[in-house]
């Protein structure tokens, strides 16, 4: 996922799970140092954010916070596009679906494309992601190294600092990689799978999500 695309696609995420856990939107600032970016660069976001129709930023002169309005919440999870267990392929900035999954607020969704974290995750298999770090080395995360369109990895290291880390496909016909810590970003972390006819069972088409 383009880096762009994918922090605001988190930024967003976050500003959803407020509205509905909370019946309310965070402090711009406060939500500017979670991300650790500056204001201005929020607003850059939150901008891009409102030309793709899911938010109304409306500045409200000097000294006032703008005001910030979410247009339509999602019907479920959004499902974006394609990762590849094997070669990186493909990039996703806008959902091609939603999947209705009770008590999940916050997320997203992967097509599997390749057998590289086979047998643990099929080609063809949804990957539910949390868009956070991981907590443990070992975890399986959808990442990318440098400019690079994710792929599904366990990610490993060892220490509090690391300063390389292990990309380690599930599938021992594929090699197990190492990186510089530096080049290293996580879009999100594994939280489960689905596969098989469910999958249409859950899904609902993107025309069918907010306008």
């Amino acid at each position: 996922m383009p880096p762009r695309a994918q922090k605001q696609l988190r930024i967003l995420d976050a500003l959803r799970e407020a509205q509905q856990s909370e019946s309310r939107l965070p402090d711009l600032s406060d939500l500017a140092r979670r991300f650790e970016i500056s204001y201005p660069t929020l607003r850059e976001h939150l901008t891009a954010l409102e030309a793709k129709g899911h938010l109304r930023f409306t500045s409200r002169g000097p000294g006032r916070s703008p005001h910030l309005e979410l247009l339509g919440m999602p019907p479920g999870l959004a499902v974006y596009g394609e990762i590849a267990a094997g070669l990186p392929i493909g990039s996703y900035p806008e959902p091609e679906g939603y999947l209705r999954l009770p008590g999940i607020l916050e997320g997203f969704a992967l097509r599997v494309r390749g057998d590289s974290m086979a047998e643990r995750i099929e080609d063809g298999d949804l990957v539910l992601l949390s868009p956070r770090l991981p907590q443990r080395s070992g975890e399986i995360c959808a990442l990318r190294v440098g400019d690079d369109e994710s792929t599904l990895k366990y990610l490993e290291w060892q220490g509090l600092r690391p300063q390389r880390y292990r990309l380690r496909p599930h599938n021992p016909a594929y090699p197990t990689l190492e990186v510089a810590a530096a080049y290293v970003h996580v879009d999100g972390v594994f939280r489960g799978l689905l596969r098989g006819p469910l999958v249409q069972e859950l899904m609902t088409a993107a025309g069918d999500g907010p306008a």
